[in-house]
């Protein structure tokens, strides 16, 4: 049975008037990648700033191993943390960057060699131990930091954005090697970002934060599949949005009335006259030229506005007769979709992918 390696206990941390988080509970089990992710301001760097103890909540406990460590101080938290910037020392070489920790703790010179020649293998950098950090590229940086952390043999590594600074293709190809890093080594990660592809990539369960409240905490098919609220259904991935009132009811499903139009949504405890939103991803909706009713799906009329190609994918956005645009996604498979441009057409999906959230 897994254990709790974090737990956030009602934390709350104001700066003077302004409450930057709030209410904020969460467990993080031993091994698990959790990833706090939001945009700027929402509370994700102070929280994890409150685990490193970097930063003291203003109310609220931390609990690191089933051990309560408010009050105690970041170096002496069983913690380590990797942050953009990679923080190396620019006059050492790479074996001293790495072997810094180690040496504070006055462990013995030959300890310090094997554990570092193992570390630097581990990260696949072994040969780059007397190099300096300014003839190294970005990812190996952050190869070397994270080797820094993980040195220490610490509970918890805790990763503020830590690659926001590199390119995207150099940026994908570290998430895959930390992912991998991180389930050899069975240590608990908590990574923070505002990438939402790279939160999905990453992590075993990922906790949305907005305006200092974590809005909805799952694995990333239940966070994509069925957002919580309207916030996380906008934020995260690319999706349409209607918002409406619930129109009629019938055995079956509930009615969204949204600017004169009707759709059909899953009719869970719904009430006439009631205000929701239903969020359709662009990848579950079909473009057909001619209306072919089925029973379980939703089909608009619409008119064909505009084609973006953006490589493996086409992006077609259909503008209804209310003046509501919906956007569309499909695989690009080497040639460009049907003409439809100034053409009537149907959108098409099936009801079960509509997902309700209430107000």
């Amino acid at each position: 049975m897994s254990v709790n390696m974090v737990e956030l206990q009602n934390i709350n941390k104001q700066f003077g008037e302004t409450k930057v988080v709030q209410n904020v509970s969460l467990n993080v089990k031993e091994g698990e990648f959790l990833t706090l992710l939001g945009p700027s301001g929402c509370g994700k760097t102070t929280t994890l700033r409150m685990i490193a103890g970097f930063e003291q909540p203003t109310s609220g406990s931390i609990l690191l191993d089933g051990k309560h460590v408010e009050g105690i101080p970041a170096n002496r938290r069983n913690v380590n943390t990797v942050f953009q910037s990679y923080a190396l020392f620019p006059h050492m070489n790479i074996f001293d960057n790495v072997a810094f920790g180690l040496k504070m703790k006055g462990v013995d010179r030959s300890v310090i060699k094997e554990k570092v020649m193992k570390m630097l293998e581990l990260v696949r950098l072994k040969g780059y131990e007397k190099r300096t950090p300014g003839q190294l590229s970005g990812g190996q940086k952050q190869r070397i930091a994270i080797a820094r952390a993980l040195i220490n043999n610490p509970k918890v590594i805790l990763l503020d954005e830590p690659l926001g600074a590199l390119d995207l293709k150099l940026r994908k190809q570290m998430q895959v090697e930390l992912k991998h890093l991180q389930q050899q080594l069975k240590i608990t990660f908590i990574y923070v970002t505002h990438d939402q592809e790279e939160a999905l990539t990453m992590s075993d369960r990922i906790a949305v934060m907005n305006n200092g409240f974590i809005e909805q905490l799952g694995t990333p098919i239940e966070i994509y599949e069925k957002p919580q609220t309207k916030f996380v259904a906008d934020f995260i991935g690319e999706t349409n949005l209607f918002e409406g009132n619930i129109s009629r009811l019938d055995n079956r499903y509930a009615y969204l009335d949204f600017g004169g139009k009707e759709i059909e949504v899953k009719n869970e405890g719904l009430r006439v006259g009631e205000k929701v939103f239903v969020t359709i991803r662009p990848e579950r909706i079909k473009i057909v030229e001619e209306q072919s009713p089925k029973t379980n799906s939703v089909t608009l009329k619409g008119r064909f506005k505009e084609l973006i190609y953006v490589g493996s994918v086409s992006k077609m956005v259909v503008l209804l007769d209310n003046g509501k645009e919906v956007v569309v996604n499909e695989q690009a498979a080497g040639s460009q979709p049907i003409d439809f441009i100034n053409k009537d057409i149907y959108l098409t999906w099936g009801v079960d992918h509509g997902v309700v959230m209430k107000e």
